[in-house]
């Protein structure tokens, strides 16, 4: 592509630089500083007496080959993905199908091909997000925020509830928690208005209204506290990076804790777990029962672990909720070890994610969602040794779980390694894109 007043012989130079740079959104940027290096390589041969042409023809040459200048570009722009993180992801499926197959679980043989199907569908689900340029969902951010205040609506109305909480049924077999994917669904929506110039300039009250009380209203309606509470929790981490004015931005997240605390207090089997945290020993048969026997299991496994196919511990939720406590009873200390260090070194990749990208609109994804997928993580892992009190969270891709929230952490990993991918090839940050 040839610029005005721009040289021939320059414009044919950096249009055979720029076939060999991929990154097309840098070849803007590629064109403006070559051509820059060139015009003052220009000036210098004229300088010293050489026309015009010929200061052009000699300019090039100090510059290079436009084939090897090019691939040099391509190296430094090419999108790179975080192979490390997925090394990890694959570890962890391993170690959960492994863990699985040793299991005396009812109905694990139906477990099993449900953990295979979901594993082999994420994967694929991730691989897709990554590699697909995670700005394209930007204009489209109000788009799915209405899509998923729609497809709520109509879960309320014609979904199914069990245990007080709202799923899609697409089969008497197959549910899924919309509820839970909705979190993730409506904080990569916000963090995209955020930046859209129909909503900067909003009042405090309609973002209030959208942001906070409406999820609130539906996450209480289908009757997910918690997930109101992680929602509102990856919200006010948003919050508090997104650049906007301070008093907006403290009443905003002023009013989700209160919402937060509110949400707690209502939610009396959230209450009464963290009661029974406090005191475990009160009712050892009753509330306190699970406490106690994670940390007997864990006390007893010793260093090697009672062994693949060990007697299970009596407790619920072994192979979703409590799956440390499982492998640490089977196979000891070292494995919950080995476990604990891996999950650590996943998040510190994923902290240097967002650490390392610079452009506002996956600083903003990347905000939003990688804190909150990490609690998943941190979470169950802590309240199997009696650390954090006892709540329905799944570590995602070692536990057994719902598909609906499989996929959404598969998703969510993908679309975190899309913008880290994206990093090095994006030129001058353009804030507010979205029209």
């Amino acid at each position: 592509m040839k610029q005005a007043n721009t040289h021939p012989l320059i414009a044919d130079y950096l249009d055979q630089v720029c076939r060999h740079v991929r990154a097309t959104e840098m070849h803007r940027r590629i064109r403006d500083e070559l051509e820059s290096h060139l015009l003052d390589l220009m000036d210098e041969q004229m300088d010293e007496g050489l026309g015009e042409e010929e200061a052009v023809r000699q300019a090039i040459l100090q510059m290079g080959d436009s084939a090897a200048v090019g691939k040099q570009l391509h190296q430094i722009y090419k999108p790179k993905v975080e192979w490390r993180l997925l090394v990890y992801v694959m570890a962890f499926l391993a170690v959960g199908l492994f863990t699985m197959y040793g299991m005396q679980v009812s109905f694990i043989e139906f477990k099993l091909d449900r953990y295979w199907f979901y594993a082999l569908l994420g994967i694929g689900v991730m691989l897709a997000v990554t590699f697909t340029d995670y700005r394209k969902l930007l204009p489209y951010s109000l788009h799915l925020y209405v899509l998923t205040v729609g497809v709520f609506f109509l879960i309320l109305a014609y979904g199914h509830t069990m245990n007080g909480k709202t799923y899609m049924y697409i089969s008497s077999s197959i549910k899924i928690d919309f509820v839970a994917m909705s979190m993730y669904l409506f904080l990569i929506s916000i963090a995209g208005m955020l930046l859209a110039r129909t909503w900067r300039f909003r009042s405090i009250a309609s973002k209030l209204t959208v942001f906070v009380l409406l999820p609130a209203c539906l996450f209480v309606m289908a009757g997910s506290f918690m997930d109101l509470m992680l929602y509102l929790f990856g919200f006010m981490i948003l919050m508090m990076y997104t650049k906007t004015a301070r008093k907006e931005k403290l009443y905003l997240v002023i009013v989700s804790a209160f919402v937060w605390t509110g949400a707690c207090l209502l939610d009396r089997y959230t209450l009464g777990r963290v009661l029974d945290w406090v005191q475990p020993t009160k009712e050892p048969l009753g509330r306190g029962y699970v406490y106690l026997t994670s940390m007997e299991a864990i006390r007893s496994a010793g260093f090697w672990g009672k062994g693949f196919n060990a007697p299970l511990p009596s407790m619920p939720y072994l192979d979703s909720d409590f799956k440390f406590t499982y492998l640490i009873h089977s196979y000891g200390w070292i494995a919950g070890i080995l476990i604990l260090l891996a999950v650590a070194l996943f998040i510190m990749r994923l902290a240097r994610v967002v650490k390392e990208v610079d452009e506002p609109y996956g600083k903003h994804l990347v905000v939003s969602i990688v804190p909150l997928f990490s609690l998943f993580f941190i979470w169950p892992l802590l309240m199997s040794t009696g650390m954090l009190p006892i709540v329905r969270l799944e570590i995602p891709f070692l536990s057994y779980g719902n598909i609906g929230t499989s996929l959404a952490h598969f998703t969510v990993l993908g679309l975190a390694l899309s913008v880290h991918r994206h990093r090095s090839s994006i030129g001058k940050p353009h804030t507010f894109l979205a029209k």
